[in-house]
């Protein structure tokens, strides 16, 4: 736990550093992905529930890909190719290496798109840190890949090339294929914001959570074996009460209230003059709006609120600029980003205590 708490503090302290002193650091940034790519990349099975599983795809991967191409239903093209290649490069320890490599690959993507997009790079980082970080890299490294491509998506996004964004969304399915519902913010004009649209949106995300609509009645009648496994595994966990999502939870709160505050507190034509704030505020409302709309089948919910919730991120950071407390704002954004990693590490324990893997 001490180690978790020793990175939180030390981006902590860069953050509010930037805030006061704005320095630009590339080695810094650097040398912050090479940490935490090792922290993640060689910790050990112990520490993530979903480590085990992996380790046993990397070492059955043969015996996998040997019955046609059914695997696919399961696994991602991008995924099965990275594992067979490290498995011909390396003859021992390809899943130490496989899982640095997805460490690395994710962190360098993210860290970059933060780097451009960021009004202080070093306090997203923290909320990267305190809550995707840990769901991520450390634990669901697929889907962790295929968010870091969507992140770097947004670039040509928010200069109108929809083509390229389209391909990098595509490439991003590869990797997990829930990515591909990444277009549906092909929807979202950033050189406008319907105030009351958005506002609604909000409020009908609180009633659908009281409702909690029948989804799964809905799902029981749709047969997916014809088309993913992967499908049947989310419909599986949400019967079987293994995921259980509460809507009105601390954390889901706090980001409700941060879209509300930022959609009075901010000019419209900030929003119009600011695409990015644009983009991530909506991004933000599609997460809590599908979380509540899904919370009818758990699994499903969760996994499309983490993908469009990324964004929080970024908008969080936002509140440095909105918020009335002037320079103070970063110490009370840094306190929000801390009661992310209680939630998430301490009080949720996500993770178990930190080791590193014992390489032979």
């Amino acid at each position: 736990m001490l180690v978790y708490i020793t990175y939180f503090i030390f981006i902590a302290i860069l953050a509010i550093q930037y805030e006061f002193t704005p320095f630009k650091n590339n080695y810094l940034l650097f040398s912050i992905i090479i940490l935490l790519s090792l922290l993640a990349g060689l910790r050990d099975p112990s520490v993530s529930k979903d480590y085990l599983n992996y380790q046993y795809v990397f070492n059955n991967m043969n015996e996998i890909t040997s019955d046609g191409y059914y695997y696919l239903l399961a696994f991602e093209p991008g995924f099965v190719g990275i594992v067979v290649v490290f498995r011909k490069l390396f003859e021992v320890n390809y899943g130490v290496a496989i899982m640095l490599f997805y460490a690395l690959a994710s962190l360098s993507l993210k860290v970059f798109t933060i780097n451009r997009f960021s009004i202080n790079p070093y306090l997203t980082l923290l909320y990267y840190f305190s809550y995707f970080f840990l769901l991520h890299e450390m634990t669901q490294i697929r889907i962790a890949l295929a968010s870091g491509i969507f992140l770097i998506s947004l670039i040509p996004f928010l200069k109108g090339k929809w083509l390229t964004f389209i391909g990098l969304v595509i490439l991003a399915t590869c990797f997990h294929y829930s990515a591909i519902f990444f277009l549906l913010i092909l929807i979202f004009d950033t050189n406008k914001l319907n105030r009351n649209l958005y506002i609604s949106i909000l409020i009908l995300s609180l009633i659908l959570g009281f409702l909690k609509l029948p989804v799964l009645d809905l799902l029981g009648n749709f047969d997916a074996s014809g088309f993913s496994t992967k499908l049947n595994t989310y419909i599986e966990l949400s019967e079987n009460g293994s995921v259980v999502v509460n809507i009105f939870n601390s954390l889901n709160i706090l980001n409700i209230l941060c879209c509300f505050y930022l959609i009075f507190a901010v000019k419209k034509e900030d929003f119009i003059k600011d695409k990015r704030l644009n983009l991530f505020l909506k991004c933000n409302i599609l997460s809590i709006f599908l979380f509540s709309l899904l919370s009818g089948a758990p699994a499903f919910a969760m996994r499309f609120n983490q993908l469009f919730g990324i964004a929080q991120i970024f908008l969080f950071t936002y509140l440095l600029k909105y918020l009335p407390f002037k320079r103070f704002n970063i110490f009370i954004l840094v306190l929000v980003a801390g009661f992310f990693f209680y939630v998430m590490e301490i009080y949720g324990g996500l993770l178990e205590p930190y080791k590193i893997i014992n390489i032979k």
